[in-house]
């Protein structure tokens, strides 16, 4: 194992084998993400290994969700943070880090769909770890919303087949607004595209999600 895919690792362990309090104190609370950059840039890999602890649960999350398979969510992870190490030096501080990670990461999956010759999808109902989070939020209402409104959980299987009829870009846009609750700005960023055109995406998508929930019986 090289000594770059030895930091990853150690710090995407290292907080399972300590208590809270420890892993707390390893994500260095005082410094921002762009300190720790900084320090990075200097040779310490304690500020690298705080930045995997307090990124490391939304980048894997993102990963799994957009293939579906734990082994190969774990081999893209470690890819994600090979390639944020690399490029350490290339940040600014104009996008959020968090951002600018998810960004390496879908480019990433991206490129593995394309080598395994795979179609991009992505699940909103896929539990992590301990997470019972799951796409309750689609079917839009009367209200403001739309996207909030709980789905039951006998649609959760027609949902998650509908989601799989999108266009990539609508299923990216919902599952950042509605599972990672990203600002609109944020998903921007991320996806490259103006703020308006992924409103209108995530619209498109709630509306023709209804569409075939109605169109199937189920709401």
């Amino acid at each position: 194992m090289s000594e770059s895919s030895q930091t990853i690792a150690e710090a995407s362990t290292r907080e399972e084998q300590s208590s809270a309090p420890a892993a707390d104190a390893n994500t260095m609370p005082g410094l921002t993400d762009y300190e720790l950059i900084k320090l990075f840039r200097r040779g310490d890999n304690a500020a690298f290994e705080a930045l995997v602890y307090r990124h490391k649960q939304i980048t894997f999350n993102f990963i799994y969700r957009m293939v579906g398979n734990q082994q190969a969510a774990d081999d893209l992870f470690q890819d994600v943070w090979l390639k944020v190490l690399r490029n350490a030096h290339t940040y600014r501080p104009k996008a959020k880090f968090t951002t600018w990670t998810l960004q390496i990461a879908r480019n990433t999956v991206l490129d593995y769909f394309k080598r395994e010759n795979l179609r991009a999808h992505v699940s909103l109902d896929l539990p992590v770890g301990n997470d019972e989070l799951s796409i309750k939020s689609i079917v839009p209402s009367k209200g403001p919303q739309p996207e909030e409104v709980l789905l039951s959980e006998e649609m959760m299987a027609e949902v998650q087949h509908a989601l799989c009829r999108l266009p990539v870009k609508q299923q990216e846009s919902l599952e950042l607004r509605i599972y990672h609750k990203m600002p609109y700005s944020e998903i921007s960023g991320l996806l490259d595209s103006p703020e308006g055109t992924v409103k209108y995406w995530v619209h498109e998508a709630v509306k023709a999600l209804t569409a075939y929930l109605e169109k199937r019986g189920v709401v």
